[in-house]
């Protein structure tokens, strides 16, 4: 579980990029975190990740070092890297590398790549892959991580559409086996049908949370994006 308590965070004084944000992200649930660029979806996972402090407020869990984080905590960027002189199965294998002092019992790699459908290319150099493909490579380099919390910057947005869709069910599928699972995404048409819960981000606030069918309603895209419909158009 994720929790935040009044948080408040600002990069320079004055100019508050969140403002007094209360909410919570179970285990078990998959959440979307919705809203227009400069409203604080980003800046909100480097709250949740310890990247940056809050000015006010609380969150918790609070992470004692970096290696506890990586055995809690697994994010894939909203920017995947381009060159890695690695393969596609050794850049899975790095999600491991938190449990090697820790001795945990994990599941086979080769099982994550045939969950991720990666098993075709495990031994070809990640520098030679598609964007989708790297982007595949990295959700499946956090899943081998194999950590309670799961955090996703625009994840699909290299993915086709037919593994869109299969992306989401993997990623319902993932939180009901217990996983908290909190996207960030742009995509209002796809994801919504997999969430179980969503939230609208903006002016740094949360404007409304609950399901994708609630807060994705006409009303709320007009008064948070400022979209009319072509019919405006």
């Amino acid at each position: 579980m994720i929790e935040l308590k009044n948080v408040s965070f600002s990069y320079s004084p004055g100019n508050p990029v969140l403002k007094e944000i209360t909410t919570r992200f179970n285990a078990g649930a998959f959440y979307g975190i919705f809203g227009p660029n400069g409203c604080g979806k980003s800046t909100l996972f480097k709250l949740i990740t310890g990247e940056i402090v809050p000015d006010s407020g609380s969150i918790s869990p609070r992470w004692n070092d970096p290696l506890e984080r990586a055995c809690r905590l697994a994010m894939v960027e909203q920017e995947i890297p381009g060159r890695i002189p690695l393969t596609v199965r050794e850049v899975v294998a790095l999600g491991r590398y938190p449990w090697m002092r820790r001795r945990k019992a994990l599941s086979d790699i080769q099982e994550v790549l045939n969950e991720l459908q990666l098993a075709p290319l495990a031994e070809k150099p990640y520098s030679h892959l598609s964007g989708g493909e790297r982007q595949r490579t990295m959700l499946a380099r956090a899943v081998a991580q194999d950590t309670p919390i799961l955090l996703l910057d625009e994840p699909a947005s290299s993915l086709d559409i037919g593994f869109q869709h299969e992306f989401y069910r993997l990623l319902r599928r993932f939180a009901r086996k217990g996983k908290c699972i909190v996207m960030i995404s742009h995509d209002l048409f796809i994801a919504p049908h997999y969430l179980d819960e969503a939230l609208l981000l903006k002016g740094g606030t949360i404007f409304a949370r609950g399901t994708p069918a609630q807060m994705l309603s006409p009303e709320n895209l007009r008064a948070v994006f400022q979209y009319r419909g072509p019919e405006h158009e």
